[in-house]
């Protein structure tokens, strides 16, 4: 920006300014001119062009005074045009104006309200800015799907160094980016994407984790979008993978689906990763998969859930086990890593449990998150459990 501390102050004193900041625009405040950078519209061939938009403001101290009297606005940019290739009636015309050094307008726009015929006032900056904002940027968004006036979420999020398509603010707005970048450079694998699965892919999508491998040959099933996060339009009948890649690709570009179950062939794949988290519902190849880490001494979180019926309605357990080999080695074939097939579960005749996936899924990104420092870990943990009918959680400590 070239005077960041003036666009900082009147972000502080106009909501009008802030709220387009945060949604993503690219805006400045120079030399007395407020800034739009990357504005998208068509040209006279309909082709996408982006173009910056100038607009003068009154100021009552940093408070912007609505700009009575005031209609024009300048552009940096082609004539912009409607989807039908005629030039919009934006007034105005050639006009060069002198922003800074380095910036020189080329069109001016002199466009008025006329509600009922009558032409009016803006009744405030807002009202004005977005009046242009919607004429010269719909007809653009309209024609192309990746047309966006956001150009500043591109820009952050790529001054940030991650796989994250957004600019993670939450973040630095809290001052823990120190402690969220510890996942920089790191990747984590999910073998198994139903719904446990599909829910620790919602959450490690929103982390600066550097690559996501999916693992599941599976194709999504009617009972299926009722266990995955959201609605993903036309995912029934395509591999769970793809799907779920496609969606989460719009935020992580780290996601790598590979539409194939692990097996004895390819367990060697998981060990390119620094984290797994197995989610899967056969008792032999959990044990195949988490025997195999153990050995291999790749960290994991192994991912469980079953039900039963009582009288009064089901009962969830919940579980995660990991993340070391000893864990392995003390729960395997117990009830915290179970390889045998529980023959009265309930979850089998009603998978519509979402709540119970996205519990489970959460927990385990949990304890990968405090594996990697995110969270402080006190007293680790080899298996945790969660019962939903007492809604306590019990586990087994490591040993002296």
């Amino acid at each position: 920006m070239e005077c960041d501390s003036e666009f900082r102050e009147l972000a502080n004193h106009n909501e009008f300014v802030s709220d387009l900041e945060q949604q993503g625009y690219h805006l400045d405040f120079i030399n007395g001119y407020f800034a739009i950078f990357g504005v998208p519209y068509l040209d006279e061939t309909g082709g996408l062009q982006h173009g910056d938009l100038f607009s003068n403001v009154k100021l009552d101290g940093w408070a912007i005074d609505p700009p009575t009297g005031d209609h024009q606005m300048w552009f940096r940019g082609k004539r912009p045009h409607a989807a039908d290739g005629h030039q919009l009636r934006l007034g105005g015309g050639a006009h060069e104006v002198h922003i800074s050094d380095s910036i020189k307008t080329n069109q001016s726009f002199s466009f008025k309200l006329a509600p009922n015929g009558q032409m009016r006032d803006y009744e405030s900056f807002q009202e004005k800015v977005e009046t242009y904002l919607h004429a010269i940027v719909e007809p653009a968004m309209d024609k192309y799907e990746e047309a966006t006036p956001l150009r500043a979420i591109e820009m952050r999020a790529a001054d940030q160094g991650t796989s994250l398509k957004y600019p993670d603010s939450m973040s630095a707005r809290y001052q823990i980016n120190d402690i969220s970048f510890k996942l920089k450079g790191k990747s984590a694998a999910i073998v198994g994407l139903g719904g446990t699965g599909s829910y620790v892919l919602d959450f490690l999508a929103k982390t600066h984790l550097d690559r996501i491998g999916l693992y599941d040959g599976d194709k999504v099933h009617v009972h299926t979008i009722f266990r995955i996060p959201g609605f993903i339009h036309r995912a029934i009948g395509r591999k769970k993978v793809d799907a779920l890649a496609e969606c989460y690709s719009q935020m992580h570009s780290g996601i790598e689906p590979h539409p194939e179950k692990i097996t004895a062939a390819n367990l060697g794949l998981l060990n390119d990763f620094d984290f797994v988290f197995v989610c899967v519902d056969k008792p032999d190849a959990r044990k195949m998969i988490v025997e195999h880490l153990a050995n291999a001494e790749v960290p994991f979180v192994d991912c469980g859930m079953g039900l039963t019926r009582s009288k009064n309605g089901l009962n969830g357990m919940l579980r995660i086990t990991g993340v070391s080999p000893k864990s392995y080695r003390r729960t395997v074939g117990t009830p915290y890593l179970p390889t045998s097939v529980q023959v009265e579960d309930e979850y089998k005749a009603q998978p519509q449990i979402a709540e119970l996936n996205s519990l489970n899924a959460a927990l385990a990104v949990v304890r990968f998150k405090q594996h990697f420092g995110l969270f402080d870990l006190i007293d680790e943990k080899l298996s945790l459990v969660f019962e939903t009918c007492v809604f306590e959680i019990d586990g087994i400590e490591e040993e002296e």
